[in-house]
């Protein structure tokens, strides 16, 4: 192969098996959940909560970082 023809062959993207997917079904954005419970009670501002999965409610709810029940359902898996 000459250096021309590699100019034109098109790069190939490997995806590392373990990298960060959208959830299925999120082309149209996602459920809100709700807040945690711990950071209701810590009064926290939404800027310093983080939003966590929960694939049984196929939603977003916010909350302390450390948290991790599910405010609608419990789920405590993600």
């Amino acid at each position: 192969m000459t250096p021309a023809d590699e100019e034109r062959t098109p790069a190939v993207v490997v995806r590392f098996p373990q990298s960060r997917t959208a959830p299925a079904g999120s082309a149209g954005g996602y459920k809100e959940l709700g807040i945690g419970a711990m950071a209701r009670h810590l009064n926290m501002r939404k800027s310093q909560m983080t939003g966590h999965w929960c694939s049984r409610c196929n939603g977003m709810w916010f909350g302390y970082a450390l948290e991790v029940e599910c405010p609608q359902c419990g789920n405590r898996h993600g």
